[in-house]
């Protein structure tokens, strides 16, 4: 073995490969969603365009700051169809992912024009070269996401590169897209554009910083979630009327008062947290660790004033609508958690005088209750607490 090949060798486990994470399994539309006419149908372990103009969504997380890549194939010259990226929202339709997002096109007749041939951002930026190989063979197009940069390579050809905020034409006619930002972060999705248009993909995948969180993280905070709303629940379960609204002091709160406190923080959390998801992170975690985030929200001994805007001010009727109103404001962050593929430890959000990522920001949340379960527990414990 020469010395070349040795050094190669010795250099191969600190090289970094891209990591790609396959969107769709082959198998099924698990994580994806279907908007407007037609449909995309599984044949032999590939994805189909039916009909159209529909939209088939990835519902799990937005995607940027990585790489799209798609492998597709058009079964004629005349097959329309395309990749829409940067949709800030899930698209109830497809005509959303058109003046909301951008579509990078797919579309290889020789008569298109370059603004809306394959790699393309539909009338937005047009293609520097067309490299589309003829009908029936598989392409393959990168789609990297670079900030407010959008690159498209297809077939190992730099096609088209797009700085957000550059010089774009002025939009001529009803179905192009309206002009203007796309976010950073958003929804991507496949388009089946009509009946006489069939276009296979047999990969749909993205590489780059952004991961999931771990399966420890989520199941962590799913069990987190779970216990304290049962315990809540378990502890206001059977008031009276005198329990309910019992003050230990004048400036101390009822369970009532708790309860409404601790449903108007957790959607106010939880906003916060949906926020963050939609912003970058420059770098990673928030500015304090899983563990002392949790001692601290739960520490009792710590007081702190409730902001004005989560304060009680009897919003609730009585102890049902409250219960309610708490597994509104705990069981859709427990749904999301459960499946979510954002890339929570990448997103964070200002809280107090901290920086949490988005997954602490989630832990925030029943932390915050697992500190009120405590102060109900106080209430009940409390002089002249009533018997019924």
């Amino acid at each position: 073995m020469t010395m070349h090949w040795r050094l190669v060798l010795a250099l191969l486990p600190a090289l970094s490969f891209a990591e790609w994470t396959q969107l769709f399994n082959g198998r099924d539309l698990s994580g994806w969603t279907m908007v407007g006419p037609g449909r995309f149908v599984i044949e032999d372990g590939m994805l189909k365009t039916e009909g159209g103009m529909g939209l088939l969504y990835y519902n799990r997380r937005r995607v940027g700051n990585e790489t799209i890549r798609v492998v597709f194939r058009p079964t004629t010259s005349q097959a329309n169809s395309g990749v829409f990226i940067r949709m800030p929202d899930p698209p109830a339709d497809a005509w959303y992912g058109v003046h909301n997002g951008y579509e990078v096109q797919i579309d290889g007749n020789p008569q298109q024009d370059d603004w809306h041939s394959t790699g393309a951002l539909y009338s937005i930026a047009k293609v520097s070269k067309r490299a589309q190989k003829p009908a029936g063979e598989w392409n393959t197009m990168e789609i990297r996401l670079e900030g407010k940069q959008t690159t498209v390579v297809l077939n190992g050809e730099t096609v088209n590169v797009f700085q957000e905020g550059s010089p774009v034409p002025p939009r001529k006619s009803w179905w192009e897209p309206v002009r203007g930002p796309r976010p950073v972060y958003g929804y991507i999705g496949l388009q089946n554009h009509d009946a006489a248009s069939t276009v296979y993909f047999k990969e749909i995948s993205v590489s780059g910083a952004a991961r999931p969180i771990e399966a420890r993280e989520r199941s962590f905070g799913m069990s987190y979630l779970h216990a304290v709303r049962k315990q809540i629940l378990d502890a206001i379960e059977g008031l009276s009327d005198a329990q309910w609204h019992f003050k230990p002091g004048p400036e101390r709160w009822s369970i009532a008062e708790v309860m409404e406190h601790l449903v108007a923080s957790g959607h106010g959390i939880w906003a916060m947290v949906n926020q963050a998801l939609t912003n970058p992170a420059s770098g990673a975690g928030g500015s304090t660790t899983d563990e002392a985030l949790l001692k601290t929200i739960t520490d009792r001994s710590q007081r702190a004033q409730a902001p004005a805007e989560i304060r009680p001010v009897g919003r609730f009727r009585n102890r049902l609508e409250a219960s309610a109103e708490f597994k509104n404001a705990l069981d859709p962050l427990i749904a999301f958690l459960e499946t979510t593929q954002e890339p929570l430890r990448q997103r964070r959000f200002a809280f107090g005088p901290s920086l949490l990522d988005a997954y602490q920001g989630v832990l925030a949340v029943a932390a915050h209750a697992e500190r009120h379960l405590k102060q109900i527990q106080e209430v009940k414990s409390s002089s002249g607490y009533p018997n019924r």
